[in-house]
Formats: structure tokens, C-alpha cells, sequence
């Protein structure tokens, strides 16, 4: 005789037990699913801001470094070519010389100046994102077109908006300072760098949302151009000869 106790599971009872199992298994995966999905998200958004920031914080450390150098005259030219240095700003476009330059190698020919540029282009193809790429222009030597040559790569993909405004300290009071534009040498008795240059650079956002906004400014630090044939002259200038002291004895 078989007792209560001996018996087995019925049927119903083992296909409960199973509903049940698969619930518990089916919740625990959707938690660890949208617990990946969430750590994932939250690694591009870091990834994100950290690209913002360092691509923000370069573009002003650059621009602080910027400088103009004023033309050598024929006589006491020896650069050939020769070097001119320009600041052109656009809405989204920029190049200007900086003592920014760092040397990876030693025993290079360079020097800490360099001619640099950033703009917008189109975005890669293996880019994750819709938006534009923002590149870099690097010259390593400061020659007669700081409109061109150099070395170019991308900075970062996805970018929505880069815009660049320039303070004009003249207009400060009755007018806009903020410029859309700015050429060093529209005047060229007077050759001037904005006194500041505000970089606003919007990136998409890895999870499709309103784009991320970093804002920043900076300020040249020597805004008028550097007169290096006045050093030079001072430096060379000769140390008059002092009459001697002794006399002769017949």
C-alpha cells in the first residue's frame, strides 16, 4: 500500500512549479538586462562629458597661447619664406598661431610655436553618430600660409553645433560685443586679438536625447603683435668702452 507521503508530484503541481520557475527566471533576466543597458549608457554619457571637456579645455588653453608677430623689415628679414602669423575667426571655423606646440620627439626641428585651425566637416564613415565631425589642423613650423598645410585629424564625431563668438572690448558699452567674426589685420596699422573667444560646442548624446552643451572662454594673453627686431636691437646694443685709468711714468 502506498501512504500519502511516498507519492509524487501530479502533473499540475510539477507544471506550477515551472510557471513559477520560468517568472523568477524570466524577471531576473530582464533586471540584469536593464542593468547592463543602464551601465552601458552611463559609460558613453561619462565618455561623452569627458570629450566635451577635454576638446573645450584645449581649444582655450590654445587660444590663451595665441600671439600675432609683427612683420620683419626687408633689412633684418632672414626668414625664407616669410613668416606671418594671422588670427581668422569664424562662426565655426578658426586658425591662428600658438606657442601651444608640444615636441613628442626629442632632438625635433621645433619649436613650441605652430599654426593651428579647427573646423567642421563632414562626419566619418565609421562614425556611431549623425551629426559632424570637428577636425584639427596642426603646422608644425610657421611659414607664409597660415591658411594651409600641416597635418589634420578628427577630434570628435557627432558634434551638432560649434560656434565661436569674439569680444570686441570697444563695443562693450552701447553696443553688441559679441562678434560672429574676427581678422587680425583688418586694420593693419593696428594689428588686434579679441580680448576673449567664446567656444560653444553641443555633442549628441549616446541615448538619442537633447544634445550635451559645453560653454567656455578665452582670453590671449598678448593681444598686439610681438616686435621681435626691438629685442633684438636692444640686445645688441653696444656697451661703451671706459677710458683708462692709468698713466704713464716718464
Amino acid at each position: 500500500m502506498v501512504t500519502r507521503s511516498q507519492r509524487g508530484f501530479t502533473l499540475i503541481e510539477v507544471m506550477i512549479a515551472l510557471t513559477i520557475m520560468v517568472v523568477m527566471v524570466t524577471a531576473l533576466y530582464q533586471a540584469m538586462a536593464t542593468s547592463f543597458e543602464t551601465k552601458d549608457i552611463v559609460t558613453k554619457m561619462n565618455d561623452r562629458f569627458h570629450e566635451g571637456r577635454q576638446v573645450t579645455g584645449k581649444i582655450a588653453r590654445e587660444l590663451r597661447m595665441a600671439f600675432l608677430r609683427a612683420e620683419v623689415p626687408e633689412q633684418f628679414r632672414e626668414e625664407k619664406p616669410t613668416v606671418l602669423t594671422r588670427f581668422k575667426g569664424e562662426r565655426d571655423e578658426i586658425y591662428f598661431a600658438s606657442t601651444a606646440h608640444l615636441r613628442l620627439r626629442a632632438g625635433a626641428r621645433e619649436s613650441d610655436q605652430s599654426e593651428i585651425a579647427y573646423y567642421l566637416g563632414s562626419s566619418r564613415r565609421d562614425s556611431p553618430y549623425r551629426g559632424k565631425t570637428l577636425f584639427r589642423r596642426e603646422s608644425r613650423r610657421i611659414d607664409g600660409r597660415p591658411d594651409r598645410g600641416g597635418y589634420i585629424w578628427p577630434v570628435v564625431d557627432g558634434v551638432k553645433e560649434f560656434r565661436l563668438e569674439y569680444w570686441d572690448d570697444t563695443k562693450e558699452i552701447g553696443g553688441d560685443a559679441w562678434q560672429r567674426n574676427w581678422e587680425s589685420h583688418e586694420n593693419e596699422a593696428e594689428p588686434l586679438l579679441p580680448a576673449r573667444v567664446r567656444i560653444t560646442l553641443v555633442l549628441e548624446s549616446p541615448r538619442g536625447t537633447k544634445g550635451l552643451r559645453f560653454v567656455t572662454q578665452a582670453a590671449p594673453r598678448i593681444r598686439r603683435p610681438i616686435n621681435v627686431i626691438d629685442n633684438q636691437v636692444v640686445g645688441r646694443a653696444s656697451v661703451p668702452s671706459t677710458p683708462s685709468t692709468a698713466t704713464r711714468r716718464n
